[in-house]
């Protein structure tokens, strides 16, 4: 009887998903962008991710008044990018500012595997596009969606002919390694709770963070491009190409010690510079 009532659940919120990605198909990037924005802007109070945003947001040390309208701001900013992903092929890309061209000149240079490393902040899905849009391949790896359906029909719309993606789990490591062996560059986000990772230090408390990507970058010898978007007004983004870090700068460090650098260095800065823009509402510091 379980699953028959999954089945159907999963079935009903498939179509609600199709449903609501037509009817958005109809309008605008900019459009869809801010109808989610209102939407879980207003509806996310009611939810148990606004107290999941609270608390996760106390490691920022705020007071309550700013601690709540931060809490607002990012389940606007989170709607936002839900909504956008139904409409990414209508994003102008003149929407886009980008002043470090020199930056991707040097990661093109580079003759080895790359792995570019981001966070979930800004709207991640543009900081892929906008990467793949200069010409690279890139395998990535994803954590499925609980509803198969709605996860199948995502990573169909996710195809590109230089874009690859992987299912968390044993095979998604094969094919990492397999890419990386080609000379091919992986993009991967690491900022996310990883139950089986390790513990580390992020924002002064222990969290748990996923460490495939150092394991990879230590044992081939990558080139580690962090790079990340912000979102302006009006719907403009700027991309981010932080400097790219070769082998000779990381080889010192173990997985755990380049792990907790990628968190300090780069996402607690990017997090703190716009700290409406990270998905807060995963639990990321349960151990």
């Amino acid at each position: 009887m379980k699953n028959i009532f999954k089945v159907f659940r999963n079935y009903i919120e498939f179509v609600f998903f199709i449903v609501l990605k037509n009817i958005l198909g109809l309008f605008s990037f900019n459009f869809a962008s801010n109808v989610g924005g209102i939407l879980v802007g207003f509806f996310g109070k009611f939810t148990k991710y606004e107290q999941i945003i609270k608390n996760n947001l106390k490691v920022l040390n705020l007071n309550d008044e700013k601690s709540s309208r931060l809490t607002k701001e990012n389940l606007k900013e989170t709607g936002k990018v839900f909504f956008e992903f139904f409409n990414l092929n209508k994003f102008d890309w003149k929407n886009i500012d980008f002043d470090n061209i020199h930056i991707i000149d040097e990661i093109k240079s580079h003759k080895g595997p790359k792995i570019f490393v981001s966070a979930h902040i800004g709207n991640w899905e543009l900081t892929r596009n906008f990467i793949l849009r200069h010409g690279f391949t890139l395998h990535s790896v994803y954590r499925h969606a609980n509803n198969e359906k709605i996860d199948n029909y995502i990573q169909k719309n996710r195809e590109k002919n230089n874009a690859f993606f992987y299912k968390k789990g044993t095979e998604s490591a094969k094919s990492m390694i397999k890419a990386l062996k080609q000379n091919e560059d992986l993009a991967l986000l690491i900022d996310q709770r990883d139950s089986s990772g390790l513990e580390i230090d992020f924002f002064g408390k222990k969290a748990l963070a996923t460490d495939g990507f150092a394991n990879l970058a230590i044992r081939y010898k990558t080139m580690i491009c962090p790079v990340y978007s912000i979102r302006n007004q009006n719907n403009k983004f700027q991309i981010i190409f932080e400097k790219p870090l070769r082998y000779e700068e990381y080889k010192n460090y173990d997985v755990k010690g380049l792990v907790e650098m990628i968190h300090k260095k780069y996402f607690e800065k990017w997090i703190i510079h716009s700290p409406s823009q990270w998905l807060w509402v995963h639990k990321r510091w349960k151990l």
